[in-house]
């Protein structure tokens, strides 16, 4: 089918997505080949999913021999491949126990309603939950109320009730936010769809101390930051601070929908059975790319060089000569370049000429490749990025 039908027919998609003008045939390393031929760089990784980038010999081999065995199992039954990557993902952080979803929104919904029952059995009812301006947790009704958005806000007629924002690094507004009725905070360790913020001044630090003297959970939504995206296996370890739970998608199934509410031992035992659930959360051909993918990323050469590339990002865009350029932040490969005006532009021009960008809340380019992008491509999309910064777009 060429790029024209495609188009054609994309009329019979619900129109929720603004579209690219491109249709990609195919893709391998962190390269994207498109009908007609046209390669590109990619520096999106499917919104920082394809940690492995494309066609990943490994991960394809763990899903077609777990697809010649079964595709589905019901989670009424055990699993191999599940319990494996539970037993991984304990193993290598502070986690006791895993429940596995699909998707980041799906991961924060289970922590909301761990959250709440915590609060019900051992808070006398707490409800609440706090979370940030400028943060994003998901597309139903509860994690789009967390996204503290407001331009996300429109669609919901009544917003799900208890959910209150603090300002993100003012550790005295979450202290105003915070009553007897508050069960958890919920916050991202770096604001990466609202814009790439990160933490500062020890804000984390002091924000796991305040939920310790207040008695509320601290839960880290890691969906973008976990998975080796900022040069550590998971963000907390980063800014020294273990929260009581955390999520963790996108990357995980190399590309496959999964996802993972990931507790502490003070709420693993919270959810009894029949107080959650899911269908295809977990499934088998996903968790056997996931074992892949986490068996990869958590070696420390691995996790060396993705902070490593990291500072060549920084290093080479602190050199681009363009003053719509404003600062440069984050960490590991989650950078963002935020600027005065004309990112969307920017994120089109760059397309045309091979590289694929996206530019996220207040006019930041987020920068966010494949984490086993090689060195070379790095500095070649970076060189495209640089020129068309420098041109004055």
């Amino acid at each position: 089918m060429d790029s024209k039908k495609v188009k054609e027919l994309d009329a019979k998609y619900m129109g929720v997505f603004k579209r690219y003008d491109v249709v990609f045939e195919r893709g391998y390393g962190s390269t994207l080949v498109d009908k007609e031929g046209k390669k590109y760089i990619d520096f999106f990784a499917g919104i920082s999913v394809n940690a492995l980038g494309y066609n990943n010999t490994e991960v394809n081999i763990a899903a077609v021999k777990q697809i010649k065995k079964f595709m589905h199992l019901s989670n009424v039954f055990y699993c191999e491949e599940q319990v494996k990557l539970a037993k991984l993902i304990c193993d290598s952080s502070f986690g006791k126990k895993v429940f596995f979803a699909n998707t980041g929104a799906e991961a924060n919904e289970a922590a909301l309603k761990l959250a709440k029952k915590w609060g019900m059995v051992h808070k006398n009812g707490a409800h609440k939950i706090v979370t940030f301006t400028n943060s994003f947790h998901g597309r139903t009704i509860a994690t789009l109320t967390a996204t503290g958005q407001e331009k996300f806000h429109g669609i919901l007629n009544k917003k799900y009730p208890g959910i209150t924002y603090a300002k993100f690094n003012d550790i005295n507004d979450v202290a105003s936010k915070i009553d007897d009725e508050t069960c958890a905070v919920l916050v991202e360790p770096i604001q990466a769809e609202g814009g790439v913020f990160t933490p500062e001044n020890d804000f984390l630090k002091k924000l796991r101390q305040l939920c310790d003297k207040l008695g509320v959970l601290l839960i880290f939504d890691e969906v973008q930051t976990g998975m080796g995206r900022t040069g550590y296996m998971f963000a907390y370890e980063k800014y020294g601070v273990t929260p009581d739970a955390m999520t963790v998608a996108k990357a995980i199934g190399g590309g496959l929908p999964l996802s993972a509410l990931v507790a502490g031992e003070k709420i693993m035992d919270v959810f009894e059975p029949g107080d959650h659930g899911t269908t295809m959360g977990g499934n088998p051909v996903a968790c056997a790319a996931g074992n892949v993918v986490f068996s990869t990323v958590m070696k420390k050469p691995f996790l060396k060089a993705v902070h490593a590339k990291g500072g060549l990002i920084q290093k080479t865009m602190r050199t681009v000569k363009s003053s719509n350029i404003v600062e440069i932040r984050g960490a590991g490969l989650l950078q963002g370049v935020q600027l005065k005006s004309g990112g969307a532009e920017i994120v089109k021009k760059a397309l045309s000429r091979g590289l694929i960008i996206n530019c996220t809340g207040h006019e930041v380019i987020r920068i966010a490749p494949p984490l086993n992008i090689t060195t070379a491509e790095l500095k070649k999309g970076l060189e495209i990025l640089g020129k068309i910064l420098e041109e004055g777009c």
